[in-house]
């Protein structure tokens, strides 16, 4: 076996019994081929660890959790998860090949969605994220990318690769984050503990996203974007969208509140409730997680003086996860 595989240029045409026909795409930790069994003629995904990553034992592991999670899952609405094996002491997963687009290609350009053809259209990732946090799986990385819009007429949900188990604990330190900030909850930011209620915090970006054609949090950094969330409540999609019923923007706005308690219980609960509001059926919500009036008010500009405080140079410090924390300190001392 080349000792490319997964990289830029790979020579590698076959993976134990599979022959590798084409690269699809790549992940945070991995690259996706469709291939084919050599006697079966079975056409599949692949996905094989990153080479540079694949000597680091926290990715090997965290690749390997990836495998965990989605074999505990048997759902239409997630990809099938078929086998998980080494060559050359790589790890690599043979899964479900499912051909179509993702919702990200769907919303590229700012395209609005009707918002009952958004539900609809996302009713299948609410019971698919339910069904994994009944199982003990959190996705932490719901987000347009990784919703599949099969050709056969099925909508799933991609890439569980920073999905956790209950009861396994990752290397990685609590002061870094995973996941993609435009989506992720305000516990992410700050390295807390996450669970279902965070994924439904994403799912309800994505759905303020395809039906505004924009994401609720702007910035010119990820930092200013983490700071807005951190500090800043949801903003109602009645802004981008007027026609909006109002009580089902104050619905969506719940399912983005800082505080997950507030949050609705289960992704199906959210839809539940926006449908109801959609539908002029349900009680309009109030949506909470206010940290006071004058935070309110110093908080737009709080978001902008973090931006400038870090500066080119310091990007890549915040990169790194541990200066969050102090960012976060920060905001709340100044904002006291």
């Amino acid at each position: 076996m080349d000792k490319g595989l997964g990289g830029p240029d790979e020579a590698v045409k076959e993976l134990g019994s599979y022959r590798l026909l084409k690269r699809l795409g790549n992940g945070g930790m991995g690259v996706v081929y469709e291939a084919e069994h050599r006697l079966l003629g079975r056409r599949v995904a692949i996905k094989v660890i990153r080479s540079e990553l694949a000597e680091d034992a926290t990715f090997s592991r965290r690749f390997l959790l990836e495998a965990r999670a989605v074999a505990a899952l048997d759902h239409p609405g997630i990809v099938r998860l078929y086998d998980f094996a080494f060559a050359d002491g790589k790890p690599y997963m043979v899964m479900e090949y499912v051909t179509g687009r993702t919702l990200l290609d769907v919303l590229r350009g700012g395209r609005r969605l009707e918002p009952a053809g958004a539900l609809s259209l996302l009713w299948p990732v609410a019971r698919a994220l339910d069904h994994a946090h009944q199982n003990g799986v959190v996705h932490r990385d719901v987000k347009p990318a990784n919703i599949l819009l099969a050709e056969d007429g099925r909508t799933l949900v991609m890439d569980f690769g920073l999905a956790c188990l209950a009861g396994f604990t990752m290397s990685t330190s609590p002061d870094t984050f995973l996941g993609t900030p435009d989506y992720i909850s305000p516990e992410q930011v700050v390295g807390q503990p996450v669970e279902a209620r965070s994924d439904v915090y994403s799912l309800a970006a994505v759905v303020y996203e395809a039906i505004a054609g924009a994401k609720p949090f702007q910035g010119d950094s990820w930092i200013e974007v983490a700071s807005r969330r951190l500090y800043e409540p949801a903003p109602l999609a009645t802004r981008a969208c007027p026609d909006l019923p109002e009580a089902f923007a104050r619905e969506l706005a719940v399912g983005m509140d800082r505080e997950p308690g507030r949050r609705p219980a289960s992704a199906s609960d959210l839809l539940t409730r926006l449908q109801a509001a959609l539908n002029g059926t349900g009680p309009v919500a109030l949506a909470g997680g206010r940290v006071g009036a004058g935070m309110e008010v110093f908080s737009m500009s709080m978001a902008v003086l973090l931006a400038g405080l870090v500066g080119v140079a310091g990007i890549s410090w915040l990169l790194d996860g541990p200066a969050l924390p102090v960012v976060h300190r920060l905001a709340q001392l100044l904002g006291h």
